[in-house]
């Protein structure tokens, strides 16, 4: 996904975006990327853990292992009904989507490395393959979750948000009422992947342009959709996807990083994460909390949506702090609601409803099966304004996303789509448990 953060908290501000943009090659690549480093800008289903085969990155906290007791009474708590599963049989797909995405990796490789505990990929497959295979008998023994896996906790817990799968309405060209673009990626974008020229800057990219023969910083938000009083850079260059009613829209939709349009005809269209202009992000949720325009602990896109209805003269100064700007890929068309799968994740597979989580690659490996336990808004009891009600949840999750914006110890519940959805991923910000299950 692009950036499923919204509130205030909801964003660790990282120097160094990883991007997800396809890597395009031109004239002045290799004069960026000399510059950027010559200015130095980046610089069987019971044996124990293994150590690290590799010198790997420490990461945000230390893994520590339960004991066989405390990990009976956490796998007694886990509610597949909270995460709206009539059965564990249910996470078969996602649990073969996450083996499928780390196949081709080494068994011997160390995958994350927490203090003196390291996860190798073998690791990871081993606890995929039993978990699936327990799952026909898990709904009438949930004990084999203590039996068979170790639970590693994250030490100090993880902060929690949530996102999900908008639908917007739009069209298909620019008419009264719709004058608001979503944009493909544009041809001047460039990218340039540092880890080609240095090892130690794997994962580290930069966005850029050429101007006069020369790389230059891509375009702000405020250049592109011409919120500094001048017209907006892409205009008329036939990049458009699609049109939608409201420039709030539009901006939502690039925090989520994908959706699906509902056209007049009843056709939708999803949209998914292309790219970005590289440029950082800005939580408009947390500047109007500093600014003291809502309290801290109400807000919400709820609640940013209803002080930006309140305050529409504001509205372009507002969105234009958040200089990130968010390129989308259209999906096939179809008849209205009628997609079954939801929005592609970092492994390039449908997401799962309250089961995907978004994670940081350096916390938790792609692929790895977490159980959490966080309290969620109940979208049963909502509320306007004032603090929310929420509801436990102990689930078993995946981490099969990623985000831009997601560091640490951020975790993005994927809520899945439509009004509960959009209630529960919309006022979901605060602390939680997190466990990695490993197959004993």
């Amino acid at each position: 996904m692009g950036e499923p953060n919204i509130g205030s908290g909801k964003i660790v501000h990282e120097q160094h975006p990883l991007l997800k943009v396809p890597q395009k090659r031109g004239a002045g690549t290799a004069a960026l990327a000399a510059a950027v480093l010559a200015l130095g800008l980046l610089a069987g289903c019971a044996a124990p853990l293994p150590a690290p085969s590799a010198p790997v990155r420490d990461v945000a906290g230390d893994l520590v292992p339960e004991n066989d007791e405390q990990a009976a009474v956490l796998a007694g708590k886990l509610d597949r009904a909270g995460q709206r599963l009539h059965s564990w049989k249910e996470l078969a797909p996602a649990l073969r989507a996450s083996r499928a995405h780390i196949a081709g990796r080494e068994p011997g490789q160390v995958a994350v490395a927490h203090g003196d505990v390291a996860v190798t990929w073998g690791d990871v497959a081993k606890t995929l393959d039993c978990l699936e295979a327990l799952l026909p008998r898990l709904d009438a023994e949930p004990g084999l979750l203590a039996e068979r896996f170790r639970w590693v906790k994250l030490k100090d817990g993880a902060a929690f948000s949530g996102y999900y799968e908008p639908v917007v309405k739009a069209s298909r060209t620019r008419k009264p009422g719709y004058t608001a673009p979503l944009y493909r990626v544009p041809p001047d974008l460039r990218e340039l992947n540092l880890g080609s020229f240095k090892s130690e800057l794997i994962g580290q990219r930069v966005v850029y342009r050429m101007e006069k023969g020369k790389p230059v910083p891509y375009y702000t938000r405020a250049e592109i959709d011409g919120l500094d009083g001048r017209p907006g850079v892409l205009r008329g260059k036939g990049l458009e996807l699609a049109w939608l009613s409201d420039p709030v829209d539009a901006f939502f939709l690039q925090v989520q990083g994908s959706g699906r349009l509902r056209f007049e005809d009843g056709k939708e269209m999803p949209v998914r994460f292309a790219g970005s202009n590289g440029k950082p992000y800005l939580s408009i949720g947390r500047y109007l909390a500093d600014q003291g325009e809502i309290p801290t602990g109400q807000v919400s896109m709820q609640s940013i949506r209803q002080w930006l209805r309140e305050h529409p003269e504001l509205r372009d100064d507002l969105l234009r702090r958040n200089q990130r700007y968010i390129f989308f890929r259209k999906g096939p068309e179809t008849s209205s609601g009628s997609i079954t799968s939801g929005p592609v994740g970092s492994m390039g597979s449908p997401l799962s409803s309250m089961v995907s989580l978004a994670v940081d690659r350096t916390t938790f490996p792609l692929g790895s099966v977490l159980a959490f336990n966080v309290n969620i808004p109940d979208p049963s009891s909502p509320v306007e304004e004032g603090p929310v009600s929420t509801t436990p949840l102990f689930g078993i999750g995946l981490a099969q996303d990623t985000g831009e914006a997601i560091k640490g110890r951020r975790v993005d519940l994927f809520c899945g789509k439509g009004a509960r959805a959009a209630y529960i991923a919309g006022h979901l910000n605060g602390p939680g448990e997190i466990w990695m299950l490993l197959a004993k």
